[in-house]
């Protein structure tokens, strides 16, 4: 499979099809996550010329280090990329790269737009409101990445509100560490709206059993994606994810007490397989399912 991610030429925006990232092993494309895309693969040789991307754009080394050329004004100039440096460009910034030999990557696209929703009180943000950033050796962008990839690799099995998750801290710490001054500062304390949560609460309650996301429950709040996920995890001390995730568990213990066996619970509270679920509950409880079940199989 080839590299879903689209380059254009920077001063037309016209189409370039036949500049391609490479042959790609690992994609989200087939799973429905919102604003953000992933893959993994690998190339002989990767070499565009005065080209950009609608999206920002990050470039993970996950092979052996190699030299990588970057074109600065009308020079080129090299950097050695170890493995897990990253390369962050933001939306519509011109490049031109010489990469000449065999090497293996992480792409990651973020739409503008999903970081303009994430950001409480601010007008839109244009993209000289972010910096490139060559040979970046940022622990935090290569974890949330590496989340992503896994997430992407497995299918997804964790569902939406997961990926919603894992996408809103890697929004939140490209735009506090990326930023052009002024920087908006994400962390700023915020009015606690405690009562917003009582009807997401009850939402989740009458969802459980569905692939719920983040969108879903900050527009059931009122509230932006960033503004509602803070204030969740500050009033209910667990992250949106984290609580739908007990919620489930929870109400499982009380199907399998009624006699329900293993693979119906899992079936019914929306777990992607049986190992998954139990994968889930033994994190909460401590037991599996069956354990849970019978205390002499512990």
């Amino acid at each position: 499979m080839q590299s879903q991610i689209s380059f254009v030429d920077s001063q037309t925006l016209a189409p370039k099809p036949d500049i391609n990232a490479g042959q790609v092993l690992i994609s989200s494309k087939e799973l429905a996550w919102d604003g953000i895309y992933i893959e993994q693969g690998e190339n002989e040789e990767f070499t565009p010329d005065d080209v950009t991307v609608a999206q920002h754009y990050f470039a993970m080394n996950i092979g052996p280090a190699f030299e990588w050329e970057w074109k600065d004004g009308q020079t080129f100039k090299s950097h050695r990329y170890e493995t897990g440096d990253l390369w962050v460009n933001p939306a519509g910034v011109p490049f031109s790269h010489r990469i000449n030999q065999q090497n293996q990557f992480i792409l990651l696209t973020i739409e503008p737009q999903k970081v303009v929703e994430l950001l409480p009180d601010h007008s839109l943000l244009e993209r000289q409101a972010f910096r490139r950033q060559h040979q970046a050796k940022d622990k935090h962008l290569q974890t949330l990445i590496r989340a992503l990839l896994v997430e992407a690799e497995m299918g997804g099995p964790n569902g939406r509100l997961y990926a919603d998750t894992l996408s809103t801290a890697l929004v939140t710490h490209f735009v506090n560490h990326y930023s052009l001054p002024p920087s908006v500062n994400l962390l700023k304390p915020h009015p606690t709206q405690s009562k917003k949560l009582a009807h997401v609460i009850d939402y989740i309650e009458g969802h459980l059993t569905a692939d719920l996301s983040l969108s879903d429950l900050s527009l059931e709040a009122g509230l932006s994606k960033f503004h509602f996920s803070r204030l969740f995890k500050d009033e209910i001390g667990l992250t949106p994810h984290k609580y739908v995730l007990k919620r489930r568990i929870e109400k499982a213990t009380q199907l399998l007490k009624q006699g329900e066996t293993v693979a119906q619970v899992a079936y019914f509270l929306g777990f992607t397989d049986q190992s998954h679920f139990t994968r889930v509950f033994k994190q909460f409880k401590g037991v599996t399912p069956k354990g849970f079940i019978n205390p002499k199989i512990r």
